[in-house]
């Protein structure tokens, strides 16, 4: 099933239950078929949309479901 970007890094990590490169994630999204793109960098989109999310998350008082742990390196917030 065709999910978006943020949805697939999402259940990725989630399942992998440990922090996981960028490009890493979007490969993952790729050979299972959860994600279509057409860009020439996902890895960045990716990347920038979980920075964007976590911000506007923390506008409306809540916790960003991702975290950023080095760069290029994500995973999930601790109560995720």
């Amino acid at each position: 099933m065709i999910v978006s970007k943020i949805q697939a890094a999402y259940q990725i990590l989630k399942k992998a239950k440990k922090p996981m490169h960028i490009e890493e994630i979007i490969q993952v999204a790729l050979d299972k078929k959860m994600i279509k793109t057409k860009g020439l960098t996902p890895a960045s989109t990716l990347s920038s949309d979980m920075y964007s999310e976590g911000k506007r998350r923390e506008r409306k008082g809540l916790r960003p479901r991702f975290v950023r742990v080095s760069p290029g390196k994500w995973a999930l917030s601790a109560d995720s």
